[in-house]
């Protein structure tokens, strides 16, 4: 659970909201035919295979069996321990003698209540410890109540006539009054960062750090969408809604993010080095919150402006995914919906976008440009000099420069015959030096590529993105323990 939640273990807020990744298995009828229940266990620094079967009464080499990748003695991972219904008593595997179609039912049904039993016991847990007050309900007036026909001379009129529609669950209107007075008046000195939409403010309410956008009753369709989905949705992962203001301009105040965005990180090397374990947890970060708001929160949502500069950073550097303005609503019935005009930005959108084909696939194709710029901190669309890249070619004073998508770099390396490993080390980041397993990076650059696929039907899903970072973040964590014991053996060998 530490991996994947950002909370100090002894210091859990009482509303908080953790993340519990829950994995199951059905069983084995080649290992054993016994047992059909497994309770997804999490290893610990002080685990054996020995204890385990101790404490679970099962023979050692029959739990292996059940785990033969599991290292039981390296305190990480997931182990599957056969378990006991409510009666105590261990549930085998369904009957050969069945039907295909009884076998399948029966063997679902076991998956199910074992993972029933999980869900059941979070219930418990969260009704016990973590239920929140009900708020208001949210009303929101039709969008074309709230057009921005009112010029900003008008304040005190737009305010009346539109205010009153909006009422936000868990989000306190404030007034203009109170937001002027965080930010010195809307202060230059007070401004972090400028946006399509509006400008960005830090200012401080009631002792907290918050991030204040201010923007002209223009963008009031781009406002009501970051309403509706962010007072809709809460997840670790997307940035958090704190309150709104309607007053002659549209306000709407977030939670502040100490290490601005993502961009700024890879793109101005004046920034600290991100490590290619801490690329890799913000990527996850962010495939975690598209696979919320894709798949998990009601109504489903499509971003449909994912990018680097829309992934912002805490102090501990977790990522966040901001600017709902161009978010849809989509019918999860229909993979695909039509528009008029295209949304995002180039370099991240795909070529159905082009047609006004618009589907939750579309934020997998931009956050697959989004693990490529990971890899290289390029933007999405760079000026490249050809000669970097065909040191064949003689250099002359004529100027070789001409602008390329990112994709499109990486495709002339990973389409390649071959192995594309030495092309894939041009591309890494420079600042990176030695410090990064090219394996790592091939693999990376490997999900980015499903990601972008020209077809968005081959294009995974979110939820397999967000398996697939797991696997990968997992597999560095191990090196660098391996890494950081080899050092310590070095370290003593040479004090002797």
């Amino acid at each position: 659970l530490k991996k994947f939640n950002s909370y100090d273990p002894n210091h859990i807020p009482v509303k908080a909201k953790i993340n519990v990744t829950v994995i199951c298995s059905c069983g084995n009828s080649q290992i054993s035919k016994d047992f059909g229940l497994f309770v997804t266990y999490p290893l610990r620094s002080d685990d054996t295979l020995a204890k385990i079967a101790t404490k679970a009464d099962l023979d050692e080499g029959l739990l292996q069996n059940f785990n033969q990748d599991a290292n039981f003695s390296k305190g990480s991972g997931i182990v599957f321990i056969p378990g006991r219904d409510e009666n105590g008593v261990y549930v085998p595997l369904p009957s050969r003698k069945a039907g295909h179609l009884a076998r399948s039912l029966v063997a679902a049904g076991i998956c199910i209540r074992g993972v029933c039993m999980v869900l059941l016991l979070a219930i418990c847990i969260y009704v016990r410890y973590f239920r929140k007050k009900n708020g208001e309900e949210s009303k929101l007036p039709p969008e074309d109540s709230m057009s921005p026909s009112t010029k900003d001379g008008d304040k005190d009129s737009y305010s009346d006539t539109r205010s009153k529609y909006i009422l936000v669950d868990k989000s306190p209107k404030f007034s203009y009054k109170v937001l002027a007075n965080a930010t010195e008046n809307f202060s230059l000195a007070k401004k972090i960062g400028q946006g399509g939409f509006g400008e960005v403010y830090y200012g401080v309410l009631g002792g907290k750090k918050v991030a204040i956008k201010k923007m002209k009753t223009q963008a009031t369709r781009e406002f009501l969408s970051e309403l509706k989905v962010l007072t809709s949705v809460r997840h670790l992962n997307l940035v958090h809604l704190i309150g709104y203001c309607v007053e002659g301009f549209l306000f709407l105040v977030y939670e502040y993010m100490e290490n601005g965005n993502l961009s700024q990180h890879l793109h101005n090397s004046e920034k600290e080095l991100m490590t290619l374990s801490r690329r890799m947890k913000i990527a996850l970060d962010v495939a975690r919150g598209l696979e919320y708001i894709h798949d998990h929160s009601v109504p489903v949502y499509i971003h449909r402006d994912i990018k680097s500069d829309n992934i912002l950073l805490n102090k501990n550097f977790n990522g966040k995914i901001a600017d709902f303005g161009l978010t849809k609503l989509t019918n999860i019935a229909n993979s695909t919906d039509n528009t008029n005009h295209m949304a995002g930005t180039f370099g991240y959108m795909p070529p159905e976008n082009a047609y006004g084909r618009i589907s939750r696939k579309m934020d997998v194709y931009a956050f697959g440009v989004v693990l490529y710029e990971l890899i290289s901190a390029k933007a999405a669309v760079i000026m490249i000099d050809k000669n970097e890249f065909e040191s064949h070619e003689i250099k002359t004073n004529e100027s070789t420069d001409e602008y390329k998508s990112l994709v499109a770099l990486f495709d002339e390396v990973m389409d390649q015959k071959g192995d594309p490993i030495e092309g894939l080390r041009k591309l890494v980041d420079p600042r990176l030096g030695d410090n990064y397993s090219i394996d790592s990076i091939s693999k990376m650059a490997k999900l980015a590529k499903a990601c972008i696929n020209r077809d968005p039907k081959q294009r995974p899903k979110m939820r397999d993105v967000v398996v697939s970072l797991m696997k990968l973040i997992s597999t560095i964590d191990d090196e660098s323990r391996t890494d950081s014991a080899e050092l310590s053996l070095d370290v003593e060998h040479d004090s002797n």
